[in-house]
């Protein structure tokens, strides 16, 4: 009898378990890319980019003729209502499981409905929180129509690869949904990726990074340009920043989790020219934050290491140690004033804090509502707010002696 009790629960376990709700992939159809504009009165346009599980694949023979994707638009009051309807055109069922990308107008992004609508999506269990959120200046459904990379067959794979390099280049924030919902509240600022297929005519800059989406100056290759950021405050944008500027909020953050960067500055002992560095944040940036009743003051201290890559004056910096001086306290100047000015017009044009730094206040305070009460929002855009720099130059490249140039070279 003992053994028939344990016996039992073991075979209702195999009577009652079945395949019932079983789908076979290509009974399936995954939604790799979702687009979100806004529509006609309170309705939503959501573009579902569709891959080709075949193309790309180890089967590629049997779809030869294939296109690596499928994309349709379909109005509906929210997502997941497009979703369902678009099941009625789509012979196989839509899934979100591999969906790792949104793409959002910039248009619906400023509107009112834009909290409302992603919050809703969120129900439904295929929709992660670790889907990467891109802000488009055009339609959503005409950047993803535009798209078209010559060196990635499968668009999951762009997508995945593009968002990685702002580990190395720190030109756009990391930023996916899970984040736009933690920083709802007043006291933070979210930044999301700023991109476009559009092209918005700009001159030449010294400085590399300071273009946003559309302006750098590129002839050919793939039509998208990922550049600066979008601003979103209490869910909703409003604004954007260069990559310069998104380079600046992420190096005053405490924690920053694109560490390197090159990037380029004026030569002082010849500013025809500019010198290329690497920057190497060290360990985390040093945040104090005082709260008094007559005013807030944070100070803000940036570990950086500098490696000297390139010196077109071909000025000797490897063996001068006064001209290393010269240039770190260059350097440091103007890191001080342009982060001084981005925090400006976070606290006058924003009123928001995008560096996150309302953590470090939080310490200030024996509880939550205590903090509440204080109101960060308010007291930010009043902190006074000072910004050093701690620079070290490591390296000046594989050469230490820069070449010597020769006569008749400067009239070259």
């Amino acid at each position: 009898m003992k053994r028939l009790k344990l016996l039992l629960p073991l075979l209702l376990a195999f009577a009652l378990s079945g395949c019932w709700d079983k789908l076979e992939l290509e009974e399936q159809a995954y939604t790799v890319v979702l687009g979100v504009d806004k529509g006609e009165g309170d309705l939503i346009q959501a573009t579902f980019q569709i891959s080709n599980p075949q193309v790309g694949s180890s089967d590629t023979g049997s779809a030869e003729n294939e296109p690596p994707s499928d994309t349709i638009t379909i109005s509906a009051p929210d997502i997941l209502s497009a979703k369902e309807l678009a099941n009625s055109v789509i012979t196989r069922k839509i899934s979100f499981s591999h969906l790792r990308t949104m793409i959002v107008s910039e248009e619906f992004a400023k509107s009112k409905f834009f909290l409302r609508i992603i919050s809703s999506s969120m129900r439904d269990p295929e929709m992660r929180r670790e889907v990467n959120l891109i802000v488009s200046k055009e339609k959503a459904s005409e950047f993803i129509d535009r798209n078209k990379p010559n060196l990635e067959t499968r668009p999951h794979k762009y997508f995945a690869f593009m968002q990685e390099r702002w580990r190395d280049t720190g030109n756009v924030p990391y930023s996916t949904l899970n984040r736009y919902f933690t920083r709802l509240t007043e006291d933070s600022v979210f930044l999301a990726i700023y991109a476009t297929t559009e092209r918005t005519p700009a001159a030449p800059r010294k400085n590399e990074d300071s273009y946003k989406a559309g302006q750098i100056p590129q002839k050919n290759g793939d039509p998208v340009q990922l550049m600066g950021s979008a601003i979103f405050k209490e869910g909703k944008m409003i604004g954007t920043l260069t990559g310069e500027e998104t380079r600046y909020v992420l190096l005053l953050r405490r924690k920053s989790l694109a560490h390197s960067f090159i990037s380029t500055f004026p030569d002082p002992y010849d500013e025809r020219y500019q010198v290329t560095l690497r920057m190497i944040k060290v360990g985390n940036t040093d945040i104090s934050v005082r709260v008094r009743n007559h005013g807030t003051t944070i100070h803000v201290k940036v570990p950086l290491k500098l490696q000297l890559l390139s010196i077109p004056s071909f000025t000797d910096y490897a063996l001068d140690t006064k001209k290393q001086e010269v240039l770190k306290k260059t350097i440091q100047s103007i890191l001080a004033r342009d982060s001084k000015r981005l925090v400006e017009k976070m606290q006058q044009d924003v009123k928001g804090d995008p560096f996150l730094w309302n953590l470090s206040a939080r310490t200030q305070f024996i509880s939550r509502e205590t903090f509440e009460t204080f109101n960060w929002a308010n007291r930010f855009p009043q902190a006074d707010v000072r910004i050093d720099f701690d620079l070290t130059l490591e390296s000046f490249g594989k050469q230490l002696n820069p070449p010597v140039p020769q006569k008749g070279d400067e009239s070259d």
